[in-house]
């Protein structure tokens, strides 16, 4: 019987990786392209120095590129990915490490929040971080509307949103915004769990039971 090898040559893999990575390089540098709303495959073509059809070899559809752009973001951002936080006391360090990640990285931040194509990109990326942020928060045990109030913000101090915001229109450095977005995430929690705390007062469907307690009964002309 005859067994067939299979030949597998470094020169040609770090070929391969190369080429793969000067298009996801060229796809990156389109979200700096004004008014660009959707990935150009060509466009990585031309700038990559490779056909179209070598383009569509390695991320064959529009999923494909997004989720490629999305992995580098993140890459380059964190190259050792901070862990997601399990419990409400763990949420400021997230915050804080998001915008330790984002330090000389503002060029590409500010490229994610005014590109087109930036929300797709950004919604990849959040995806595991906003569960967790969620589950944790929902773990506090307050109520339903300020949990998701509570969630949509510290998701946002959490995000290269705020840190383009607060280091652009407000002067602060990344390191002063990611201190700052964590004590307002501390204050969030803190805010939640004296309302989880708090005695619930019990209601009907026309409002608050009124306190019966210790009151005189009422005679007969309503005279107590």
């Amino acid at each position: 019987m005859t067994v067939t090898r299979t030949y597998h040559s470094p020169a040609r893999q770090a070929r391969r990786q190369r080429t793969k990575q000067a298009i996801i390089d060229a796809f990156i540098a389109q979200l700096g392209d004004p008014g660009r709303a959707v990935l150009s495959p060509a466009a990585a073509a031309r700038a990559a120095g490779v056909s179209i059809r070598t383009v569509h070899h390695y991320f064959p559809d529009a999923d494909a590129q997004l989720a490629a752009v999305a992995a580098e973001v993140e890459t380059r951002l964190f190259p050792q990915p901070p862990p997601l936080p399990t419990t409400p006391a763990e949420l400021p360090d997230l915050v804080t490490a998001v915008y330790q990640g984002s330090e000389g990285q503002l060029p590409l931040l500010r490229a994610l929040v005014t590109s087109g194509i930036g929300p797709q990109i950004r919604a990849r990326r959040r995806a595991s971080r906003l569960e967790a942020i969620r589950n944790a928060l929902e773990g506090i045990g307050a109520g339903q509307a300020e949990t998701r109030r509570a969630v949509a913000i510290v998701s946002l101090l959490a995000s290269a949103d705020a840190g383009v915001v607060l280091a652009d229109q407000y002067g602060l450095t990344l390191p002063e915004a990611g201190h700052a977005s964590a004590e307002a995430t501390r204050a969030i929690i803190g805010s939640l769990s004296a309302q989880a705390t708090r005695p619930k007062t019990p209601t009907t469907a026309a409002g608050p039971i009124p306190s019966t307690g210790n009151q005189p009964a009422a005679n007969q002309d309503g005279r107590r």
